[in-house]
């Protein structure tokens, strides 16, 4: 039988994975495909604006960015790396074949990555920012409260942030930052 994660043994991925987890490494994002059961790094890089350029229109793709949750108050610096998943579906995939491809390459990123702090679907770069991320890294976190998040090429204050910054429907609570 095949492996089914027998990709992730090449050294260049696994080597971008444990980098976007280190926070002294520049590299914060991996681009990874799932097909023909195996997980293949497509791109990596710094920073969640230059992510967002390199998702393909025509692919199924998924986006591991680690974010910096820095607490930085009262003369202690608290930072604490957060992973976020960005399912991406390009604009020119079909609509009957998106289902297919999300229920048979979904469960394979899963495994590969991990613990996922905050997870995003999107077909379009719009369609995510950092404040976006943001807003749901703070209402995920337990006790932490982070006072910025660095995304590698912006930070974003957490007391900036508001419920405007999720344009999602779910079911959050009615926490204010006021």
């Amino acid at each position: 039988k095949k492996s089914a994660m027998a990709d992730t043994k090449k050294p260049s991925l696994k080597k971008a994975f444990k980098d976007v987890m280190d926070q002294k490494k520049p590299l914060n994002w991996i681009i990874v495909s799932a097909k023909t059961g195996e997980v293949t790094l497509t791109e990596s890089g710094t920073g969640l604006k230059t992510l967002l350029k390199t998702f393909s229109s025509s692919e199924m793709q998924w986006g591991l960015i680690g974010v910096l949750g820095v607490d930085d108050g009262n003369g202690v610096k608290s930072i604490r790396s957060k992973l976020v998943q960005i399912d991406w579906c390009g604009t020119a995939i079909r609509g009957a074949d998106r289902g297919k491809m999300i229920n048979q390459q979904k469960p394979l990123i899963q495994k590969f990555a991990g613990s996922i702090a905050c997870q995003i679907a999107a077909s379009s770069p719009s369609e995510i920012t950092s404040r976006k991320i943001a807003y749901r890294l703070f209402h995920a976190q337990g006790a932490h409260k982070p006072t910025y998040y660095n995304f590698g090429d912006e930070k974003v204050q957490c007391s900036t942030l508001t419920r405007n910054d999720d344009d999602a429907d779910d079911d959050d609570d009615d926490e204010d930052f006021d």
